[in-house]
């Protein structure tokens, strides 16, 4: 285990210390748009930002497990990072109400590696589940009441990021994002 989080613990600004005593990284202690409230991770209406945030220590090849929901996908997206080392560098998973998508970022250029056709509804919890091993990024999405499906839903290949954090990354142009779990594990 990397990191885990199940946000069961008092309200306050920012994410602070995770449930597994690691303190989170990347915005969620800097940023005012984080806060833990009603035992969930919170990022409220970061205006067209987009923020990171991570824990654990780096590593190669891991897996993410977020659940979570966003309150608008109008111009907001939802997703988990691998081998994230900055804002600028790192592989993501996200569902912007339309597809579930994996994607790179490379010293600031953003570059799209797959896509699948995924309706997601605002305001309904989400589990997304990320993994990467070697040059093999592959990803899963389903409503949280169900279960994983099996396969992988959309998979992609690319060597560009050999290692970094595990974590979340969350655009969220209008509404709430609202996480009440997050697990990461090295593979």
């Amino acid at each position: 285990m990397l990191g885990q989080d199940t946000f069961q613990r008092a309200n306050q600004s920012h994410w602070g210390t995770a449930s597994d005593g690691q303190t989170w990284g990347g915005d969620a202690n800097t940023s005012t748009a984080f806060s833990v409230s009603g035992n969930a991770g919170l990022v409220t209406n970061a205006g067209g930002v987009s923020y990171s945030a991570v824990l654990g220590p780096t590593t190669a090849n891991a897996e993410v497990y977020a659940t979570s929901s966003l309150s608008s996908f109008t111009f907001s997206n939802v997703g988990e990072v691998l081998r994230w080392t900055d804002g600028n560098n790192w592989y993501k998973a996200y569902i912007d109400g339309a597809n579930l998508s994996i994607q790179k970022k490379v010293n600031g250029t953003t570059a799209n590696l797959a896509s699948v056709a995924f309706t997601a509804t605002a305001g309904t919890s989400y589990t997304l589940h990320f993994r990467v091993v070697g040059t093999t990024l592959t990803a899963n999405v389903w409503a949280s009441s169900g279960t994983e499906p099996s396969g992988w839903m959309v998979t992609a290949s690319d060597s560009t990021l050999s290692s970094g954090y595990c974590g979340l990354r969350l655009l969220t142009q209008t509404g709430t994002v609202t996480v009440t779990s997050f697990r990461a594990m090295s593979l």
